[in-house]
């Protein structure tokens, strides 16, 4: 099956969850999805009459997430409940990375649709999963590769999370345009950057593009293969040498 496929099979079900929402007057969720995935969904599915969707994964700045199709009569935090986290820890958690976490998830006959984000961090590791499988996950991961694991439930409200670490990089651009902003972004030249994009090799909020002049607005998200992946966190005003001042994040 191809991805064009994959992603037509998944707006059947995104289709078919509003249809069911609105039919039957319940919560309904699709996912979790990547962030290419979601923002396909988000420009092709059918909207409710009614209700309405949202897209979340647990946390602020999920990468993962559910499309939850939600009743008018039902809140969003009441719509929330379609999401679990699960805490993991371990005398050995140092040794483990995120694809031991995922494999012994898969392990267990799990599909990764129903597993959102895995985070690992020195004293713990936090996965977020589909309420419906939350039992069976606690009740039957008892290894991550060959070391016991204590596992928990959180409550939702509750879970900590970690701000996620970032390089701040200052630049200025004449033009507010993907080539240079990239250009900021990789400390490179523009001329660099262009062979970046017309290589394939970027995505703007999770779409290859190779339209080097694509406009760029505050918070889109600049993947490079490679190279990392960064967030226009402010795009300033016009200096005095009529050049824009901004600001990228870089993910670490």
């Amino acid at each position: 099956m191809t991805q064009s496929d994959d992603l037509k099979l998944l707006l059947s079900k995104a289709d078919d969850a509003v249809v069911i929402s609105e039919n039957k007057y319940m919560v309904k969720a699709v996912g979790f999805m990547t962030p290419a995935e979601k923002n396909f969904i988000e420009k092709n599915v059918k909207r409710p009459i009614d209700g309405r969707i949202i897209y979340f994964g647990g946390y602020d700045d999920a990468e993962r997430t559910l499309m939850i199709v939600i009743p008018e009569y039902i809140s969003d935090e009441d719509a929330k409940a379609e999401i679990s986290v699960l805490q993991i820890k371990a005398r050995y958690l140092k040794e483990m990375n995120h694809r031991d976490f995922l494999g012994s998830l898969m392990g267990l006959g799990i599909k990764r649709e129903m597993v959102g984000d895995i985070l690992v961090y020195e004293d713990r590791c936090i996965i977020f999963v589909r309420s419906e499988i939350k039992e069976y996950i606690i009740n039957n991961l008892d290894k991550i590769g060959r070391h016991g694991i204590e596992i928990t439930e959180c409550p939702l409200n509750e879970i900590n999370i970690p701000q996620r670490n970032t390089e701040k990089i200052n630049g200025t651009v004449a033009g507010i345009r993907l080539d240079s902003v990239l250009a900021v972004a990789l400390k490179t030249s523009r001329s660099r950057a262009t062979e970046f994009i017309i290589g394939g090799l970027v995505s703007l909020n999770w779409e290859e593009t190779v339209s080097l002049s694509k406009g760029i607005s505050e918070g889109d998200v600049i993947s490079v293969r490679g190279k990392g992946r960064f967030k226009v966190s402010r795009i300033g005003n016009i200096t005095k040498k009529g050049r824009y001042s901004i600001t990228v994040e870089k993910y670490i």
